[in-house]
């Protein structure tokens, strides 16, 4: 495959600078960020002016300096999502489009020339559903195949799988694909032994062995999906736009299969190009990345992104675990710009199917977020930048703000403060009106938006189911936030005491059910913290219990809310919470929905057999067998480690697998010797020396896959 040469770094920042073709002016950038933070700090002063007046009834007591304290940056976070909504309402409804929007710079002339540029699109993986990750990838380059444009794009999923199942089901699914879409020499695969820094490190491998063969790299997440015409158009967009190092989209989310997750995707589909829209109004050139859906040019990217040392261990320091935020920092550290698309169309992913898998997920994520602590202090960042890594750092630490600022609030009222003068009394009031303002309206005006222009929905009746669902997902959003703001809370408490994470692959689908003693366990606590708070405010005033009620009974309801959320119950025969991508699937979810319907019609194995399945085909299938031998590198010293292995095959031979640990069935995998004697032993031993669990596999197997390819066969049989 020939490759052009990769565009040079330019020589400095001036000149980067000034060949921001399409970018915004300097002039146009600092006029939206004085106009946008001048409504930010003129709302979060009033805001604070309006709390002084309320408290100052005499001296300010220590517990109110403390709320005035823990009130400033929550008043401020609160302005900032208020204005950056509003802002994007405005900028959608503008007569003209956006000045500073990047598809502006592209010509017809553009559309219809040829691409002079190669892209690498990467897939890392770890322990993913390998079906939804294949077939996936098939919806994509299918979808690439339409644009005519598939002989510029390379595929590669990377995987740091350590489950050895997972591993073998990803080294079948990508041959198998491979043949089916004569895909070979275009869809690569590569297992790395050794997952050294997970997802980053991952990507930080493919940049070192393969990235001066590509102009651009576009990551994917396990679940993304991209249509083919909005890769060709980021390109595009890339060739045109010569100082934009990193193309960040607007990834919507498909695929709910629960209320909570239907309730999500409805949300994102709707709320979200306003966000969108006001992030890319005051954010300008320095966006942020988001690790995934986005295009990245590869020469920059290398040679500036390196993530740096922190200077401490675990948590606060080690490796970077937020590494999307600190790689577009250093891009626009370099000279290079990040910008934002957006776009509403052509990105999807999907999100976390219960609140239990939300919270797992924001575990990582804030302990990400909390080591930006050190990079605020850093020589040499753009300020945007710094602002966004604390902007990141707070999405987390306002839980404890707002929890301390609820505690004060307590002590505040036990000590007999509720009595206010007329004055005090109104400006709470003004106070309490204008920060139900701010929660409120921009929901209110981008759903009254939505009933009005229709851009989601052109039928009136779907328009008003729209208003209906949102008022509804309100109510879920009231009763989730006082949640969130325990655990939240009890995140950034570990990880300021010490406390890592592990790395665990994330759920993307329920299955069969959620187990109701998992809610228990995990929401118990905060089901009694509920009722234990709920009294002493009960003992404390009437007043006050009715003021925080509604905090206080979401955390009471935690268990049942978890459980009532996570119901894979349709939703759809009423008509709500519906988004556009259900209604009108385009044609990159058409593809990804038919072939996961027809995987999931084939018959399967029992549970016991379906767990390891992976497994199963490489010991028995001699296709995979094969193919599992021919991508294992040889060892060194084979002889060294010899009677280890043998006695480690023999053992799963005869007494199964649940007989070796996971690390050691995985160096039995890694040998290439013992996995193609086990082959030959399963084959050729007599059933009194197979594991009960080998002797039902292989009859097993040979009912339901004696040959993985023999569909393929089939076919070309049919056809000659």
């Amino acid at each position: 495959m020939s490759t052009p040469a990769v565009n040079p770094p330019m020589g400095s920042r001036t000149a980067q600078l000034a060949s921001h073709a399409g970018l915004p002016s300097v002039t146009t950038s600092r006029m939206r960020r004085a106009t946008f933070f001048s409504f930010v700090f003129l709302g979060t002063v009033i805001g604070i002016w309006l709390l002084f007046l309320m408290l100052q009834v005499d001296d300010l007591a220590w517990y109110e300096v403390g709320i005035i304290i823990v009130f400033i940056p929550l008043y401020y976070q609160l302005n900032v999502g208020f204005w950056t909504a509003l802002i994007g309402v405005w900028i959608m409804n503008r007569a003209k489009p956006d000045p500073i929007d990047l598809f502006r710079t592209i010509t017809k002339d553009d559309i219809d020339a040829p691409l002079h540029a190669t892209t690498a699109i990467i897939i890392p993986v770890y322990n993913e559903d390998v079906t939804r990750v294949f077939e996936g990838l098939r919806a994509v380059y299918n979808s690439l195949n339409k644009t005519g444009r598939l002989e510029h794009f390379d595929f590669f999923i990377l995987s740091d799988s350590d489950d050895s199942n997972k591993w073998i089901e990803e080294e079948t699914g990508w041959l198998e694909l491979c043949r089916q879409l004569n895909a070979f020499g275009r869809i690569f695969y590569r297992k790395r032994r050794t997952p050294i820094n997970r997802k980053s490190g991952n990507v930080s491998d493919f940049c070192r062995r393969w990235g001066k063969r590509y102009r651009y790299m576009i990551v994917f997440d396990a679940d993304s999906v991209m249509s083919g015409s909005l890769m060709v158009n980021m390109v595009r967009l890339m060739e045109k736009n010569p100082g934009v190092g990193i193309l960040q989209t607007f990834p919507k989310q498909i695929g709910a299969d629960t209320f909570l997750g239907r309730v999500m995707q409805f949300a994102q589909a709707l709320y979200g190009p306003a966000f969108i829209a006001g992030l890319n109004y005051w954010q300008c050139g320095e966006a942020n990345f988001w690790g995934h859906n986005a295009i990245i040019r590869l020469a920059p990217f290398i040679e500036y992104c390196a993530l740096p040392p922190l200077p401490a261990k675990v948590p606060f320091g080690g490796h970077i675990m937020s590494h999307d935020f600190v790689e577009a920092a250093l891009m626009r550290k370099a000279g290079y710009a990040v910008r934002l698309i957006p776009t509403d169309h052509g990105s999807y992913e999907e999100g976390p199917p219960t609140l239990i898998d939300m919270l797992k997920r924001d575990r990582r994520w804030c302990l990400g977020n909390m080591q930006h602590f050190w990079l605020l202090f850093a020589r040499g960042w753009h300020p945007i930048s710094r602002l966004n890594f604390f902007h990141g750092i707070m999405s987390y630490v306002s839980s404890p703000l707002w929890l301390i600022f609820l505690v004060l609030g307590t002590i505040m009222a036990g000590m007999g403060e509720g009595v206010m003068g007329q004055q005090a009394s109104f400006a709470g009031q003004l106070l309490l009106g204008l920060t139900l303002m701010f929660i409120f309206l921009p929901k209110t005006v981008i759903v009254m938006d939505e009933v009005v222009t229709g851009r989601l929905f052109k039928p009136f009746r779907l328009r008003m189911l729209t208003a209906f669902s949102s008022l509804l997902d309100t109510l879920l959003f009231t009763f989730m936030a006082p949640v969130m703001m325990i655990f939240h809370s009890k995140f950034v408490m570990k990880t300021i005491l010490g406390q890592g994470v592990s790395w665990v692959a994330q759920r993307r689908k329920l299955g069969s059910g959620i187990d109701w003693r998992e809610p228990i366990l995990t929401f118990g606590g905060t089901s009694l913290l509920g009722v234990a708070w709920g009294i002493l405010a009960f003992f404390i005033s009437s007043n006050f219990l009715l003021w925080i009620s509604p905090v206080l009974l979401a955390l009471v309801v935690a268990i049942p809310f978890a459980i009532m959320t996570s119901s894979n119950r349709s939703l759809q025969r009423f008509g709500l919470f519906l988004t556009p991508e259900e209604l009108h699937p385009p044609p990159v979810l058409q593809s990804l929905n038919q072939h996961l319907k027809e995987v999931k019609d084939r018959p399967k194995m029992q549970p016991e057999m379906e767990q390891r399945y992976g497994l199963i085909q490489v010991c028995l299938d001699p296709y995979v067998n094969g193919l599992h031998v021919s991508l294992l590198r040889r060892r060194k010293h084979p002889h060294h480690s010899r009677e280890y292995f043998a006695y480690l095959a023999q053992k799963l031979v005869a007494q199964g697998p649940n007989s070796l640990s996971s690390k050691e069935l995985v160096a039995v995998l890694y040998d290439q010797d013992s996995v193609t004697h086990l082959h030959y032993q399963l084959w050729s031993a007599a059933d009194e020396n197979l594991a009960p669990f080998w002797r039902l596999a292989i009859r097993q197997y040979n009912l339901v896959a004696p040959n993985p390819f023999t569909h393929l066969l089939a076919q070309k049989e049919v056809t000659a």
